[in-house]
């Protein structure tokens, strides 16, 4: 009995070791396997279809894309049509072949836009239309700036310096010498003067003269103006007595949608403007600058004079630019382009050109870009608004624009690297113009005056110092870019004050017999 007991406890013993050590080797050889990893989520496949890769606005969305496409995992292909129509429609219809799933378009000629665009879209390409809409065209989506406002704002930058001339002029026998100069006739013109220097010269026109001692930050008894804002107060040196002014506007392809709503924005914001005679409307067909010299050198020749050149882009107003400047007549012309591409705003820095509306690139750029990956990744993607076109509501994002001078150029300088050598550069220029002026100033007034102070002794030389025999007195000025002019006028100057260099503030004040805090 105790035998059969033994046995029957030593085989279920036995057992039980045979069922620990299968257990054992099974977890062994799970110990021992590879890890199962899900396969990683493939890129999705996208295209660029740009009409030209050599435009400054273009090369800026290509720079950004290309940063941050790897954090949305796209495989972006770029296409460049070189302006050419028929290159464009080849490298579109290679793009089925490519399996890309979403195509951001920007087309060389909108009226071939619309059976290009049907062609991808029996192809199941989702189409993103960049700056361009295609009329009457079905698109998933729709990227551009706020075309109309950039026109609005060309308008106003011109629509403004009229009311500083107007102002500035108001008791003055002549021109203001310099950004930031106040001029003033009496006492009590002091606030109409600080008014012309209002904070926000791009949005605030209207109550600029409300807004001006909170924006200077300076009280008006210390007789200094702080000017701030887009709009250069230098720009009223380059607006003749005659009105009305005669402006042109450069259009840029009469078949872009883009040039057509600038051209109607500026149109319409200067209508019933009587100081202001549209004297042409130049188209130039794809965008070729060409004929600008010639277009320019008719109006001069028919009309005596051009006054104001608006441009839908920066490479049209720079080609007037140089026009004007081989004619001598870049400084009595105001130019306003659109798009602020780097030899625009090196322009605006050496004070040969005088605005530009950036329509701020690197925002198109990544809303294009998360357009397309949301439409190839699900068919949908997150956008701003609906724009009617034609028979079809577009999903679309608009981007802000705004005006550039050379005074907010800084907000350009992570795009353009090169503009703040070129900013710090022209600065010290100034400074040093500026020093010299005043010297210069000092050894022609011969007042010597040895009770006097050295600021006071600049101020007596700015008065008195080029008086003629027949009580006229030239002034010497030197601009806040640098450069340096004389204006005659008719008998002896009351009052200058000046905010630019605190010595110069200072010595006009005394000269004029008012002191620290006399305004």
């Amino acid at each position: 009995m105790r035998g059969l007991r033994f046995r029957g406890y030593g085989q279920s013993r036995a057992l039980s070791v045979v069922v620990f050590l299968m257990i054992f080797t099974l977890l062994l050889a799970g110990c021992g396997s590879k890890p199962q990893y899900k396969p990683a989520q493939a890129p999705v496949k996208i295209a660029f279809a740009l009409a030209d890769m050599n435009r400054d606005g273009n090369k800026t969305i290509k720079k950004v894309v290309d940063e941050q496409k790897r954090q949305v995992n796209a495989d972006v292909t770029w296409l460049d049509a070189q302006n050419d129509s028929a290159e464009q429609q080849k490298q579109l219809d290679g793009l089925a072949n490519k399996k890309v799933k979403a195509v951001v378009l920007q087309p060389v000629d909108t009226s071939m836009a619309q059976n290009l665009i049907d062609k991808l879209t029996r192809s199941g390409i989702k189409v993103v239309a960049l700056e361009n809409l295609p009329v009457n065209t079905p698109v998933e989506g729709y990227i551009a700036s706020d075309h109309a406002m950039v026109g609005r704002l060309q308008a106003r930058f011109v629509l403004e310096a009229l009311r500083r001339t107007a102002e500035a002029r108001s008791g003055a026998q002549f021109t203001p010498p310099q950004a930031g100069t106040i001029i003033r006739s009496g006492e009590e013109q002091s606030e109409p003067s600080q008014g012309a220097q209002s904070p926000g010269g791009s949005d605030q026109g209207n109550n600029s003269g409300q807004q001006s001692s909170a924006g200077s930050g300076q009280g008006n008894s210390s007789g200094q103006g702080l000017v701030t804002g887009a709009v250069d107060y230098s720009v009223v040196a380059q607006l003749p007595r005659q009105r009305p002014l005669n402006l042109v506007i450069l259009q840029g392809d009469p078949h872009d949608q883009v040039a057509l709503d600038i051209t109607a924005a500026n149109q319409a914001a200067l209508q019933g403007e009587k100081d202001i005679n549209i004297v042409q409307v130049f188209e130039h067909p794809h965008w070729d600058p060409s004929s600008i010299a010639a277009n320019l050198a008719e109006v001069i020749s028919r009309d005596g004079r051009i006054d104001v050149v608006l441009a839908n882009d920066s490479t049209l107003a720079m080609a007037a630019v140089e026009f004007l400047k081989t004619g001598g007549y870049d400084k009595s012309v105001l130019t306003v382009g659109a798009g602020a591409d780097e030899k625009a705003s090196q322009a605006l820095i050496s004070g040969e050109h005088d605005a530009e509306v950036d329509v701020q690139p690197e925002m198109l750029g990544r809303f294009a870009l998360e357009a397309a990956v949301g439409l190839a990744r699900t068919g949908y993607w997150q956008y701003g608004e609906k724009v009617n076109n034609g028979d079809y509501s577009v999903p679309a994002r608009i981007v802000p624009v705004r005006l550039i001078t050379a005074k907010n150029a800084y907000l350009l300088e992570e795009r353009w690297k090169a503009l703040k050598k070129a900013q710090g550069k022209e600065s010290s220029q100034q400074q040093s113009q500026s020093q010299g002026g005043q010297q210069g100033s000092k050894q022609d007034s011969g007042q010597g005056q040895g009770d006097q102070s050295q600021q006071g002794q600049q101020n007596k030389s700015s008065q008195q110092g080029g008086q003629s025999q027949q009580g006229k007195t030239m002034l010497r000025i030197t601009t806040q870019d640098g450069k340096t002019m004389e204006v005659q006028i008719d008998g002896q100057v009351k009052k200058i004050e000046s905010s630019g260099q605190q010595g110069g503030q200072q010595g006009s004040q005394q000269g004029g017999g008012q002191g620290q805090g006399g305004s």
